[in-house]
């Protein structure tokens, strides 16, 4: 990386990939709390308790994503306010069916780009 350009392309890129990778990960949580589920309910885990303790496990799973997703949010915030305090900030990301979408125009520059 030769400039803090390069640096908030890399970082941009980083966060992307996080929120794909969690947003997977959380997905297939999801089916496997309710793969267990099924499990419990078609009689593979007979004792109830046991039962119990292992849907409550599988669900488990999916808020300890949810809290990775939230530190990388946290982080991003924090990451989002220092390239702004060195004036090399990106457009506003929009969100939309859990996949980022960088700002609306495509040929916009980055800030502090000498193109300004």
């Amino acid at each position: 990386m030769n400039d803090m350009r390069d640096v908030v392309a890399a970082g941009v890129k980083a966060q992307a990939d996080i929120d794909k990778h969690l947003t997977a990960a959380r997905k297939a949580a999801e089916r496997c709390a309710k793969i267990t589920e099924e499990g419990v309910r078609l009689g593979m885990v007979p004792k109830a308790i046991r039962a119990k303790s292992l849907m409550a496990e599988a669900h488990r799973l999916t808020g300890m994503i949810a809290g990775a997703a939230l530190a990388a949010a946290e982080l991003h915030a924090k990451q989002t306010v220092i390239c702004q305090e060195n004036g090399v900030d990106t457009p506003t990301p929009a969100s939309v069916g859990d996949v980022v979408i960088m700002g609306a125009v495509a040929d916009e520059p980055i800030r502090g780009d000498a193109s300004d």
